[in-house]
Order: C-alpha cells, then structure tokens, then sequence
C-alpha cells in the first residue's frame, strides 16, 4: 500500500477512532504528519472548476479537521499523569514541550511574585 493510499480521510476517521476509544497513545506511523501534509499539498495543487472544486475543498477541509481531532486527543492524553508518552510523535513531542516551558515561565514569575522577589522581564 502506498503512503499516499495509506493516508486518506478513510484511514484519518479509524485513526481517530482508535485513539478515541482508549486512553492509552495508539502506536501510529512515525510520518503521519508529514504524509498528511504532502496529501494536502497535493489536493491543494489540483486545479477544478465549479463542483470539482467544491469537493476538493471538501475533501481537504475533512482532512485538516481530522487531523487537528487526531492530533488534539493525542496531546490531551499525554498531559495525563500516568500517560505514556512513548507513542508520541516528534511533532507531538514539540508541542508538548513548549507547554512545559510556559508552566515552568508561569511558576518562576508566580512563585517570584508571592514570595516578594520581583522578576526582570528584561534580563531574559
């Protein structure tokens, strides 16, 4: 089965699926993300006119909305304590990453606050 193939709005729904079924990270193919992004490059690049191009942007709009699901339920599960994060993808990671740098910012300036010791923004 080729990537392409392998990533389609059939194969995004039973992915979400699976992932909604079940609070453990489903294991999924390490370059979801970037195959999902090349199907929508190339959805995006084919020119139709009038109903054509209605189902093209149907078809990209399900493919995007699917895709931020998966992705929004694969982060939720992971900001779980007893999640295992093993499963993520290099994406996900990223992302959840950036979160745990604003929660220890907001820690630091907070705990700086209530114990009367003043942050300087601008020595940052």
């Amino acid at each position: 089965m080729s990537e392409q193939n392998e990533i389609s709005i059939k194969h995004l729904h039973i992915l979400v699926l699976r992932e909604s079924e079940t609070d453990v990270i489903q294991e999924i193919n390490s370059n979801l993300y970037n195959s999902i992004s090349e199907l929508i490059k190339n959805l995006k690049s084919e020119e139709y006119d009038g109903i054509k191009a209605k189902i093209n942007q149907v078809m990209i709009d399900m493919v995007t909305d699917t895709t931020s699901a998966l992705l929004k339920l694969r982060l939720e599960k992971a900001t779980f304590e007893n999640s295992s994060q093993s499963e993520l993808l290099d994406e996900e990671k990223y992302i959840l990453d950036s979160r745990k740098e604003m929660a220890e910012r907001k820690e630091t300036i907070l705990s700086g606050i209530l114990n009367g010791k003043p942050h300087n923004l601008d020595n940052q």
